[in-house]
């Protein structure tokens, strides 16, 4: 399926008339536009291309872009003389991607399913703990 992204549909987003082509605001679009399109294909499939890609990565292309474009430095709070803004936790900034957003792109990429998972296993050894993560007593004092 096709489904191109383009700055008009950014601003309709936005809820704005799009910029005219090569100003500033066009051009941080765009550069928004692609960044996020080449995150979220990093997080899928590297076949998807900006013009050719599963239409949900379009609608999260957008949503990602449309975070960067209107918070390019990534700030979470802002304050004007008594009138103070913080955004709430947990709230993504920029290009970072939420794990609702990275689960669907996986799904839609077809990599769900299994997964590994380090384990950790401690061990206690002379009432010290060993074991990954905890180095060996003995290699850490120099007595192997």
């Amino acid at each position: 399926m096709t489904s191109a992204l383009t700055v008009d549909a950014l601003f309709a987003r936005l809820g704005k008339p799009a910029p005219a082509t090569g100003t500033p605001d066009w051009e941080r679009a765009c550069a928004a536009l692609e960044d996020a399109f080449w995150v979220i294909a990093a997080t899928g499939h590297p076949a998807w291309t900006p013009q050719r890609h599963p239409p949900v990565i379009r609608t999260l292309a957008l949503a990602v872009a449309d975070r960067r474009f209107r918070n390019p430095e990534g700030y979470v709070q802002e304050q004007a003389g008594e009138v103070s803004y913080r955004m709430p936790d947990g709230t993504p900034i920029g290009l970072a991607l939420t794990r609702g957003e990275s689960a669907l792109i996986e799904r839609v990429a077809g990599r769900g399913g299994l997964k590994s998972v380090q384990g950790q296993r401690s061990v206690l050894s002379r009432g010290l703990r060993t074991g990954y993560p905890y180095p060996d007593p003995e290699d850490s004092w120099g007595l192997a």
